[in-house]
């Protein structure tokens, strides 16, 4: 993107007061540094002639010393200045178009088109204008087509949410079932456990139980018991045996 410049500030020298002819060396100087390429000082030299008057001149000299440091955020600022200050439709023109050429390096391309509208409306023919103006809308159309592509590319919120859901819904899921299986597998484990304790409190009830040891108490008292039964077994045989003797039977 080409630059205009505007480096001559025509004026009668005659009627200018020893202040405004500070600016105007001010603004001379700066004009020599730019042609040199010392775009720096050049640039303060502006800024100083601004600072004794705040001119449509020094802040458009200002923002092409600007632009050509490639501080575009300051040229931008100072060409729309400019514009503002300008009183001169060519002058505001210029302005406009240098601006968009500012717009345009940032890749800012809607506001470039737009400043190169302005230039146009007070430009109609400016036939370098209308090329920058075309190539501005051109680049905005890919760049709008990019975003397009690429947020049809990228998940949107929603579908992230939704994806979010059905991650935390499948987890709950798999949560379930591995409860599920340990529930299962606990009342396997407790079935099995109640089957070999049946299986083994039937085992101990078919096994002979070991005697218990007799105390002595005890043992005095069944051979006690033991005693009387043979007393009275002996009683009762010698009873028969005394019937059989004493019979009258004969043979």
């Amino acid at each position: 993107m080409k630059l205009r410049l505007l480096l001559v500030f025509m004026v009668t020298l005659g009627v200018l007061s020893l202040q405004a002819q500070d600016g105007h060396r001010k603004l001379r100087e700066g004009d020599r540094a730019y042609e040199e390429g010392t775009y720096d000082k050049a640039a303060e030299s502006y800024r100083a002639a601004i600072s004794e008057k705040n001119s449509a001149q020094g802040n458009y000299n200002l923002g092409n010393a600007a632009y050509q440091q490639g501080d575009y955020e300051e040229a931008a600022r100072r060409f729309e200045e400019a514009a503002r200050l300008a009183g001169v439709s060519s002058q505001q023109a210029h302005a406009y178009h240098n601006l968009g050429n500012t717009y345009y390096q940032q890749g800012e391309f809607d506001k470039a088109a737009e400043a190169y509208k302005n230039a146009l409306r007070r430009q109609p023919n400016d036939l370098e204008t209308k090329f920058n103006l075309a190539k501005a809308m051109q680049q905005q159309q890919l760049q709008q087509q990019q975003q397009q592509q690429q947020q049809e590319s990228e998940p949107s919120d929603e579908n992230e949410e939704q994806e979010e859901q059905q991650d935390q819904q499948q987890q709950e899921g798999e949560d379930q079932q591995q409860q599920q299986q340990q529930n299962q597998d606990q009342q396997q484990q407790q079935s099995q456990e109640n089957q070999d304790q049946q299986e083994n409190q039937e085992q101990q009830s078919s096994e002979p139980q070991e005697a218990k040891p007799m105390t002595r108490e005890e043992a005095e008292r069944q051979l006690q018991f033991a005693e009387e039964d043979e007393k009275k077994t002996m009683e009762k045989m010698q009873r028969v045996q005394g019937r059989s003797c004493n019979s009258d039977k004969k043979w």
